[in-house]
């Protein structure tokens, strides 16, 4: 009878064991899931590679993107915790930072912003755009980016009319119809619009200005610091993959994340991808001055505050 007890309880604990196990698994599976909040844009595409090659899985983790159509409902999602991280910039960090929710510069994307005047507008480099009216969104990236092209090129920012104009599709509308003389567009909204005949003055790329960024919660980093180490390697190998091989090749996932017609496919040019690393402090050092002096961050921000290296 206590040999029958003893093999039962054996069995018992073997069992309770199993069940553990799986839990665990379960866990950790949930640990490893990164989920990852964007805006349709150039800076999708190794993401979405990652995705579609299933690199996700090579390195070890499960990850998951929400494409938004508007900033505001990405932020939401991001603040209310349903993501780990974002793609971002200088600004909206040092905008989440203000509103208490500590979110860190994990990496470096290659979004870019092209300053273009209309066709019918006469202007014909940036020389001729002072005095005359540019649509951005105030207080964003889009109004940094401004700032800095004007900056360098030795104008002073109450030198233009800036126009709010917070949606993206609104601005070429606006452009296309002659009621703005110049506008920021990020791709595919900067290559719809030359195609129909803007002029193109200059980028954010151009004069040195890479001010988008990926970025995570501390949370997030807290509990997947491995998954997210392993989704920069399994990005930066993507990046290699992209930078050599023709986009004809990927040209479908292309469309997908930047949100090109289709009628553009066989016409999509691509830069070069910058392998992922932390900016230049310097880099976030003036956008967190430019963000205080606009009222959006303390000025005690400090770039020691706003990244975490996953590199080390």
């Amino acid at each position: 009878m206590k040999k029958r007890f003893f093999i039962i309880m054996v069995i018992a604990g073997l069992l309770l064991t199993g069940c553990e196990k799986v839990k665990n698994s379960e866990k950790d599976t949930e640990q490893t899931t990164l989920r990852i909040g964007m805006m349709s844009s150039l800076d999708v595409i190794p993401y979405e590679l990652i995705k579609e090659k299933k690199l996700d899985e090579k390195y070890g983790f499960q990850l998951e993107l929400e494409v938004f159509t508007a900033a505001k409902d990405r932020d939401a999602a991001f603040t209310a915790g349903e993501l780990d991280g974002v793609l971002s910039d200088y600004i909206g960090v040092c905008m989440y930072q203000n509103g208490g929710f500590d979110v860190r510069i994990t990496g470096i994307t290659d979004g870019d912003y092209l300053l273009l005047a209309g066709k019918n507008a006469g202007i014909k480099d940036v020389s001729g755009i002072k005095g005359r009216s540019v649509a951005i969104s105030e207080n964003t990236l889009i109004e940094y980016t401004l700032d800095s092209i004007l900056g360098n090129n030795g104008l002073q920012p109450e030198e233009v009319k800036k126009e709010a104009i917070p949606r993206i599709p609104d601005r070429l509308e606006m452009l296309r119809n002659d009621k703005i003389d110049l506008v920021l567009l990020p791709e595919p909204f900067a290559t719809l619009a030359l195609n129909d005949g803007a002029v193109y003055l200059g980028s954010a790329n151009e004069y040195g200005l890479y001010p988008a960024v990926s970025a995570f919660s501390k949370k997030a980093l807290g509990e997947k610091e491995e998954s997210v180490r392993s989704l920069y390697k399994a990005y930066n190998e993507m990046v290699d993959y992209i930078n050599g091989t023709d986009v004809s090749e990927y040209e479908d996932a292309v469309i997908k994340a930047a949100g090109y017609p289709e009628e553009m496919k066989g016409h999509i040019e691509i830069k070069q991808f910058r392998t992922s690393k932390l900016p230049e402090k310097g880099e976030v050092e003036a956008a967190i001055a430019w963000a205080s002096d606009k009222g959006l961050c303390s000025k005690e921000l400090t770039y020691d505050k706003v990244v975490y290296d996953v590199y080390k």
